[in-house]
C-alpha cells in the first residue's frame, strides 16, 4: 500500500499544481449570446470577480478574460439577468453559448404627481436631481460605438462569416457553412435583401425631403408612378455615389434629369 502511494505521489503533485495554475491564470473566453426573439447586440457582460466587462456585437459574439471559478453576469433590459460560474468544462468547451430568456415586465398602474417645477431649466434640473445617463459609450466599453445592424445584415453576416479556407500549419480546413450558403444562393438572397433595405431607406429620405406630391407636380409624373420613378433612379450606376455625397439641390437636379429619361421610357406606360 505504501509503495502504491509513493508511486502516485508525483502524479498527485502534478495535478495539484495544474489546478492551482488554472485558478490563478486567466484565459480569453469566446462566446455567443442567443435568443429566439430579441436582438442580442449590446448585452452587457461583467466578470464579477475581475470587474472587467464587455458587450456583445451584432450577432451576440463576445470575448472576455476569465479564470476558473469566476462568475459572469449577463444583463440587458429585454432579458432576465443571467449568471454563469466558470468551470473546467466551460474552459474546455470554449466557445461558450449563452441562451438568454426574454424579460416580460408587467407594469402596475401608477399616478404621477407634479414636481414643484418653476419652468426654469437650470433650477428644475437641480430639483429633480437627474443623474447623467450611463451608456455603453460613456463607460468606454468595447463595441459601444458600433452601428446597429438590420436583420438582413445580420443574416448576411452569419451566412458569409469567415474565410472559405483556414490553414492550421499544414492542415487545411474548409468553411463548409460559408461554401454551402454561396452554392445554394442563400448568401446572394441575403445580399439582395440588404440592397432592398438600403434602397428603401434612401427612398424614405428622398420622400421626406421633397414629398411625392412635390416630385409629381414638378416633374409631371403621376403620383401613383413616383415609387417606380424612384426605383428607376436607384437602379442607375451613378445614383449610389450621388445619394451619399449630394446635398438637397444636387439630388433635386439629378431627379429632374432622370425624370426626362423616365418619361421617355416604357416604364411610365406600365
Amino acid at each position: 500500500m505504501q509503495k502504491r502511494l509513493k508511486s502516485l505521489l508525483p502524479l498527485l503533485m502534478v495535478l495539484a499544481s495544474f489546478t492551482g495554475f488554472g485558478q490563478k491564470n486567466t484565459t480569453r473566453l469566446h462566446g455567443q449570446a442567443k435568443s429566439f426573439k430579441n436582438d442580442v447586440s449590446n448585452i452587457l457582460i461583467i466578470n464579477l470577480n475581475s470587474k472587467k466587462s464587455t458587450i456583445t456585437d451584432a450577432l451576440g459574439m463576445f470575448t472576455i478574460e476569465v479564470k476558473l471559478k469566476d462568475t459572469l453576469r449577463f444583463t440587458a433590459v429585454q432579458y432576465k439577468t443571467k449568471e454563469i460560474s466558470i468551470t473546467d468544462s466551460i474552459l474546455l468547451e470554449n466557445p461558450l453559448i449563452v441562451n438568454l430568456v426574454e424579460n416580460v415586465i408587467n407594469l402596475n398602474e401608477v399616478t404621477v404627481t407634479p414636481y414643484n417645477l418653476t419652468g426654469k431649466i437650470d433650477l428644475d434640473i437641480e430639483r429633480l436631481a437627474i443623474k447623467p445617463m450611463i451608456t455603453s459609450s460613456s463607460l468606454g466599453l468595447p463595441n459601444a460605438n458600433i452601428d446597429v445592424m438590420t436583420q438582413s445584415e445580420r443574416l448576411l453576416l452569419e451566412a458569409d462569416r469567415g474565410k472559405y479556407v483556414y490553414y492550421y500549419g499544414i492542415a487545411m480546413v474548409i468553411n463548409t457553412h460559408k461554401l454551402m450558403n454561396k452554392i445554394s444562393g442563400r448568401t446572394k438572397s441575403f445580399e439582395e435583401m440588404v440592397a432592398r433595405d438600403g434602397n428603401m431607406e434612401i427612398e424614405k429620405e428622398i420622400i421626406a425631403k421633397f414629398s411625392k406630391r412635390t416630385i409629381s407636380e414638378n416633374f409631371d409624373i403621376p403620383e401613383t408612378n413616383i415609387d417606380g420613378f424612384l426605383t428607376y433612379c436607384m437602379s442607375q450606376q451613378d445614383f449610389q455615389t450621388l445619394s451619399q455625397a449630394a446635398n438637397s439641390m444636387e439630388l433635386w437636379e439629378y431627379l429632374k434629369a432622370k425624370s426626362l429619361e423616365f418619361k421617355k421610357s416604357d416604364l411610365l406606360k406600365e
